[in-house]
């Protein structure tokens, strides 16, 4: 335990809220704009914040339903090193999104070819795009080759 008073001066610097606190600046939620998400073909009114709701520390979480898949975005501190040796990731493939360095990947746990998702640099750490065919419906588009696109789509609006 422990108890005191005094007088004494405190020197060195406050540790800033934000990145310097482990939690991404870019919000994609806030800053993806409902046109840019139009032109991949989501609906704006769909969005649903972090995880069923719950913010996950570190992370900044944004979803939305199109017609034929759903778009998730992620920000995080976490490097593209991070994503590459996370034991949960496999196929990995180098791509180039706007002209930024990015990977392609898939999870383990989806056995049937349903997902993928694109790493991207950003000022902060990474930016994860990923495409999801939810449900029975027939997966119409190779969903590595939709997230590569959409990540190219919306590489603008991504912090560099």
């Amino acid at each position: 335990m422990l108890a005191g008073c005094g007088s004494e001066t405190v020197a060195g610097e406050a540790e800033a809220v934000g990145t310097g606190a482990g939690e991404p600046v870019f919000s994609p939620c806030d800053d993806i704009s409902d046109d840019a998400l139009r032109a991949v073909e989501m609906d704006p009114a769909t969005e649903s914040r972090d995880i069923i709701g719950v913010k996950q520390p570190g992370w900044n979480v944004c979803s939305w339903a199109g017609p034929a898949y759903d778009l998730t975005l992620f920000a995080t501190t976490r490097t593209i090193d991070e994503v590459r040796s996370n034991k949960k990731n496999t196929k990995f493939e180098n791509v180039d999104i706007g002209g930024r360095p990015g990977v392609s990947y898939r999870e383990v746990s989806d056995t049937e070819g349903r997902r993928c998702d694109v790493a991207l640099e950003s000022r902060e750490g990474t930016a994860l795009i990923r495409i999801s065919y939810l449900g029975v419906d027939p997966v119409v588009e190779e969903p590595c080759a939709v997230a590569v696109r959409v990540a190219n789509d919306l590489a603008p609006q991504i912090p560099s």
